[in-house]
């Protein structure tokens, strides 16, 4: 996680977080997004007040691994070409 921040509705309260996640490996390739976690992300009777930084953190990385990983109804449009040699 290299980014947190909460931001505050009209009446004070917590309304989302924004979250930004940063990985690399040893050969340079990396990923990188910003994220916002709503109130009703959190869970039945969760709120910001009654949730840990690592609770967001955690949902944050679900939310991210399921654009990395679409389902089955969002599968990658693919091609496969191949080469005939004569």
């Amino acid at each position: 996680m290299n980014k947190f921040t909460y931001n505050y509705d009209s009446d004070g309260k917590i309304s989302d977080a924004q979250v930004g996640l940063y990985g690399n490996d040893s050969d340079g390739e990396y990923v990188s997004c910003n994220l916002t976690i709503k109130a009703d992300e959190l869970g039945k009777d969760k709120t910001f007040d009654n949730v840990t930084i690592s609770d967001v953190l955690n949902l944050a990385k679900v939310k991210a691994l399921k654009y990395l990983q679409p389902d089955d109804k969002k599968a990658a449009n693919t091609t496969t070409t191949t080469d005939k040699q004569a």
